[in-house]
């Protein structure tokens, strides 16, 4: 019977030896002996014992899950449907990464392109009680903090509708359709992205929107739409990004 080395069993499966060496201490495999010279030798046993517990590792069992497995006290069936249950949960966590990426880059393709057209779908928002926004409309993070619905956290992008010529001015964060005070109906709506550093340059890039739709003509409802375009923002050191939209008539 042929007998490998440790470095040549590591270089056999693609592991480290300090892989080795800790699936040896919790007892996962054993060297088939321990040569006059103290080298450990593994023969065609411990070469698929270890391709077996290496197996189990990478689907996703833990440590003890392999231990009891190779004890034959664990029920498979269990554990490889716990396992699968924890592998969806992981995928649906990356998808929801891949489409914020996603977004992120189609955001930032739109930042400097000025005023477009879209369509957007139905939007739910519910408005953010007075108690918690300043006169400036600023969060106020303290009450934020010691608010017992936790609804809304500090992570949630804030959205903002301007209604009655500017008079009144509603502080929003996203909800479910059973939850909306205000709906945002699906439709042709025209947008634009901008940058800011100060809160103060808001109000003129307002201006600016209002004066792109009056070249183009357009026909549009009075409310403005105002949303903090917060993971984009997240990659602009000194600037927030907003989106500025008025549905088309």
């Amino acid at each position: 019977m042929q007998f490998l080395t440790s470095g040549e069993l590591v270089r056999l499966l693609d592991i480290t030896k300090y892989t080795l060496r800790y699936y040896e201490e919790q007892q996962l495999i054993q060297p088939a002996f321990i040569d006059s010279n103290g080298y450990h030798m593994y023969g065609e046993d411990e070469v698929y014992a270890m391709a077996h517990v290496l197996l189990l590792k990478k689907i996703g069992f833990s440590i003890k899950d392999i231990k009891s497995s190779l004890e034959n006290e664990l029920d498979q069936t269990k554990t490889l449907t716990s396992v699968l249950s924890r592998i969806e949960d992981e995928m649906e966590q990356l998808n929801n990464a891949k489409n914020k990426v996603q977004t992120i880059l189609g955001l930032q393709q739109k930042v400097s392109n000025g005023l477009i057209t879209e369509t957007k779908e139905i939007r739910s928002f519910t408005y953010l009680p007075d108690e918690f926004v300043d006169e400036a409309y600023n969060l106020n993070l303290k009450r934020l903090a010691k608010r017992k619905d936790d609804s809304l956290t500090i992570l949630d992008e804030i959205s903002y509708v301007i209604t009655e010529n500017g008079e009144k001015i509603k502080v929003m964060f996203g909800s479910t359709n059973e939850e909306a005070e205000h709906i945002m109906p699906s439709g042709t709506y025209f947008s634009k992205k901008i940058t800011i550093e100060q809160e103060e340059e808001l109000e003129p890039e307002i201006q600016c929107f209002y004066g792109d739709l009056a070249l183009l003509d357009a026909e549009y409802e009075d409310s403005l739409f105002i949303h903090e375009e917060a993971y984009l923002s997240a990659f602009y050191t000194k600037s927030m990004v907003y989106s500025l939209e008025v549905k088309a008539k």
